[in-house]
């Protein structure tokens, strides 16, 4: 089995405030027998909102939101780059290709080449 990583984190409100939180791991694992990849969904786990209260302590729970956000915003952030990057080049490719048309636009057409109308001699 795969480590485990924050899966759920629900926290309950009433008009008064918070209600409490409870947090649920999950861990990605195979079956030995087919090979098959699964995700193993723990229990839920009540949530201390107060320290030295009994549950898992807030400051882990949240810590693991924050580093899960930052690792995303990381891996987005990349992709942009990437994206930005090949952006540039096909605006390269199309400046490119349009010098070309305006080169080929701009050549002369030959009178010599063009077909003779009917009826009349060269």
């Amino acid at each position: 089995m795969e480590k485990s990583y924050l899966y759920e984190f629900l926290v309950r409100g009433t008009p008064s405030g918070i209600a409490g939180a409870h947090v649920i791991y999950a861990a990605d694992a195979k079956n030995v027998l087919t090979g098959e990849a699964r995700t193993e969904i723990g229990a839920a786990q009540p949530v201390a909102l107060i320290a030295d209260k009994p549950g898992c302590p807030i400051a882990d729970v949240v810590g693991a939101v924050n580093v899960a956000a930052l690792a995303e915003i990381e891996q987005l952030r990349e992709q942009v780059r990437a994206r930005d990057a090949e952006l540039a080049e096909a605006k390269q490719q199309l400046q490119g290709l349009e010098a070309e048309l305006a080169a080929l636009k701009a050549r002369p057409v030959y009178p010599s080449i063009a077909p003779t109308p009917a009826g009349e001699s060269a």
